[in-house]
């Protein structure tokens, strides 16, 4: 919002730092008002973002290293997302060995409607004052989330959520939900349960694991009214209980159902399976609306660019497929990743076929470009024996 680049923040870099530090130290920094842009989501809406200007974002990164150190001994292991040293595969992976290896035989699905945009601001920060008694700290997150948001040329105010876009949004996130939901369901849902329960989350994405239905009914029920009592709304349509686990197939014959239900967690659709030797397994796939999303941005790009050298669309197009193999490529994906990998091909030929030539492009011409100019094959980087044990 103010105008200032990186390129011209580092010309004077060493005198705007100290500069800033000492408006930080004496308490004359001023917060300037986001910048609003929006992307779109898989579902056809729009994502808003709120840009903070660089000064801002450097001054909220050095707060989230201090705060991180704070939170890290009070944050618990069932939470991954925006956190040190933990990522969304490690979550997939504990998810996994908690439904392969532990009692579980229902699944409630969770989905937080505008998780970021409906934090309470008055509770966030009596959350945060249980851990932190710096005022100057305590005023500094005050002002950041506080301060409005230019949407085309107009400041907006809003007396609700932590601005998704800022460096410290997905700290104030997690503090959030470590109160509402981590510490509440560990120390006083869990205790009061018939069988075994085990919750992950990866931010606002979360998983609730059960072993007896009456026990997961009695969680969906009372996590409304505790979501509620902390402006927080379940989806309607996208929270649901499902039977999932080593006799999900038998729970679907009797109801007449050719086989158990699915359910999402972190972009990968979790199937029921049986391995080789017929023990139950879950077997992970891309979700199709992923799927559908990435291709459709492949060939956007490949239609903007098809009228660059070949060598430099084979470049950007082995990055994009890197990138997508390095998430997706799980083990029981493979399939995904191969379908992914023929698309993207495919979409290549077509545009390269479109780039004027009298001569259409044939799979064979477009073959001889491959040998020259190959792309990346699938692989699996993420094995699930490299993960760690549930506790």
């Amino acid at each position: 919002m103010d105008g200032v680049t990186y390129e011209d923040y580092e010309k004077r870099l060493e005198e705007n730092i100290n500069d800033l530090h000492e408006r930080l130290r004496t308490q004359h920094y001023r917060a300037n008002p986001l910048r609003r842009v929006y992307i779109e989501k898989e579902d056809g809406k729009q994502r808003p973002l709120s840009i903070p200007c660089l000064e801002d974002k450097l001054a909220q990164k050095a707060t989230v290293e201090l705060m991180e150190a704070i939170y890290e001994a009070d944050f618990l292991d069932c939470s991954y997302g925006f956190r040190p040293g933990r990522s969304a595969h490690d979550a997939l992976r504990q998810l996994w060995q908690i439904i392969c290896r532990k009692p579980v035989s229902y699944v409630l699905e969770v989905d937080i409607c505008a998780y970021f945009d409906s934090i309470v601001r008055q509770q966030l920060m009596e959350f945060i004052e249980r851990r932190i008694k710096d005022g100057g700290l305590l005023r500094l997150i005050g002002k950041w989330l506080q301060v409005g948001v230019i949407d085309e040329g107009r400041l907006l105010i809003t007396k609700t959520g932590t601005g998704q876009g800022q460096p410290i949004s997905p700290l104030l996130a997690n503090v959030y939900l470590h109160y509402v939901l981590d510490e509440w369901f560990e120390q006083e849902v869990k205790p009061r349960l018939r069988g075994a329960a085990y919750l992950v989350r990866y931010a606002d994405d979360l998983t609730l694991c059960f072993q007896y239905r009456s026990d997961a009914e009695k969680v969906q029920e009372v996590l409304r009214k505790r979501f509620d009592k902390y402006g927080l709304t379940l989806h309607p349509d996208k929270t649901r209980l499902l039977a999932f686990g080593r006799f999900a197939e038998q729970d679907a014959a009797r109801r007449g159902k050719p086989k158990p239900d699915t359910f999402d967690f972190l972009g990968f659709t979790h199937v029921c399976a049986r391995s080789r030797t017929g023990k139950f397994t879950v077997h992970v796939r891309t979700m199709k609306k992923r799927l559908k999303r990435g291709l459709k941005a492949v060939a956007d790009w490949c239609q903007k660019h098809r009228h660059d050298r070949v060598s430099d669309q084979q470049r950007t197009l082995n990055q994009k497929l890197r990138g997508h193999y390095q998430y997706y490529g799980l083990p029981t994906n493979y399939e995904r990743l191969k379908q992914f990998y023929r698309k993207v091909k495919r979409i290549w030929k077509t545009w390269l076929n479109r780039r004027g030539s009298p001569h259409p492009l044939t799979w064979s011409k477009f073959d001889r470009i491959l040998i020259r100019f190959p792309l990346i094959l699938p692989n699996i980087p993420h094995p699930w024996s490299t993960q760690a044990s549930v506790s």
